[in-house]
């Protein structure tokens, strides 16, 4: 991803993305992110936003046409944990023990004709999940777990394969601009998120993790 130093010196990020589910809907999102871990996520649909979720380090939180911002239920909460937690956001592989989280190494597996080395990552929570490094570029470019695609709307689990593409170097460090959700079971893609623009270390007001 860039190397220790360039990885830790990512205190913050802000990424703009545009995520389409295939026959249904086409929103715009910004998703910011914070050390020691917290993040949120804007959804704007025709300039308007109408959704956002947000984790505050202990609890996760979402609104929509509410009046009020409603507690998430334990899965949500836990979804939006990992998603900050999981390397390639804010937090390097060599980061994730000091962060309770367990790895081991589980061979090798080729797909679509790379042989990619197979990290297993334990969560502190127990959750677990695949992922897969490629042996010529040591990034992590598929990952493989049984979960909901969106469990605060449908807590219906399902094996869901990750596929980031088009990396570019921000500021040191590797990003990936593409990523398919792909459900493995029906080889159907259920989810595509392409970034727009990604920024380190922005200036983010503490206040929007922070229930009002």
């Amino acid at each position: 991803m860039g190397g220790a130093a360039a990885i830790e010196n990512v205190r913050a990020v802000e990424i703009s993305l545009h995520i389409s589910d295939p026959g249904h809907s086409e929103v715009d999102a910004i998703y910011h992110a914070v050390r020691p871990g917290k993040m949120r996520i804007d959804i704007v649909a025709n300039g308007k936003r109408v959704y956002f979720e947000r984790f505050d380090g202990d609890k996760g939180w979402d609104w929509d046409d509410r009046e009020e911002e409603r507690e998430e239920a334990a899965a949500a909460t836990a979804a939006l944990r990992h998603g900050v937690e999981l390397p390639g956001i804010l937090f390097g592989l060599h980061e994730m023990r000091q962060r309770g989280h367990q790895l081991e190494l589980k061979g090798r597996q080729i797909i679509d004709g790379i042989d990619y080395y197979v990290i297993h990552l334990r969560f502190s929570d127990g959750y677990e999940t695949s992922l897969f490094m490629d042996p010529q570029t040591w990034r992590i470019d598929r990952r493989r777990d049984i979960r909901a695609l969106h469990p605060d709307l449908d807590p219906t689990p399902t094996t869901i394969e990750s596929r980031k593409s088009d990396w570019r170097r921000v500021d040191g460090v590797w990003y990936a601009f593409m990523d398919e959700a792909v459900n493995l079971k029906t080889g159907k893609v259920i989810e595509t998120s392409k970034v727009t623009e990604i920024k380190i270390n922005p200036t983010i007001a503490p206040v929007i993790f922070t229930k009002p």
